[in-house]
């Protein structure tokens, strides 16, 4: 009876699934950071990214007694770090649960929820800027070559391109508008994070 019950697995240490974000100050982070306090749960998490295996197979890999095994197996499932992923049975035709990392990268940061909240704020805003800085630039090169003023605003650089022995180049004002609105918005953050370093705090 026992050879027709599955005796190895198709289990895999890859994980497919979305990040998941915790930030130090969260709810559930402190269970997180509990379960990995010990060398012995991290070497257990360690092997479960390189091979999934049983509670027995992650003892003998860590070098651990069976029962301290499956303890940290228990603390890092209920941490969301592992899973069980398949179920296989031994020689004797006993169950054995096979583990694996969970199907989520996980990802912890250093902060709050106010700070993600006015780091978003802060994207959100330069993405603006850049979509309003790209509109402004398509209006000034639709501008420039409707007046057919665009051959008069660069001409040296077309001459200059053409006495080289190269066709006429002439770069589209529009693209020398975004880039040169990208350069100032650049010097604009630099001044800004120098202003924010350099400012004695109280």
């Amino acid at each position: 009876m026992s050879g027709l019950l599955p005796t190895s697995t198709d289990a895999s240490s890859e994980q497919e699934g979305e990040p998941r974000t915790f930030w130090l100050d969260g709810e559930d982070t402190g269970e997180l950071l509990s379960s990995l306090s010990s060398d012995t749960a991290r070497a257990i998490l360690t092997s479960l990214h390189e091979t999934p295996g049983t509670a027995s197979e992650v003892a003998g890999r860590v070098d651990t007694s069976l029962q301290n095994a499956r303890h940290h197996l228990t603390n890092l499932q209920e941490a969301g770090l592992v899973r069980v992923a398949d179920t296989r049975y031994s020689q004797k035709g006993r169950e054995m649960n096979v583990y694996a990392p969970s199907e989520e990268p996980l990802v912890v940061f250093v902060g709050n929820e106010k700070r993600k909240t006015s780091f978003l704020d802060s994207l959100k805003g330069l993405v603006a800027t850049v979509g309003l800085l790209g509109l402004v630039s398509y209006a000034v090169q639709q501008l420039v070559v409707t007046d057919g003023v665009q051959s008069d605003v660069f001409p040296r650089m077309a001459d200059s391109a053409a006495a080289s022995g190269g066709g006429p180049l002439v770069v589209p004002p529009g693209l020398v508008f975004f880039a040169g609105g990208l350069l100032i918005l650049g010097l604009a953050l630099v001044y800004r994070r120098w202003q924010r370093v350099s400012s004695p705090t109280v």
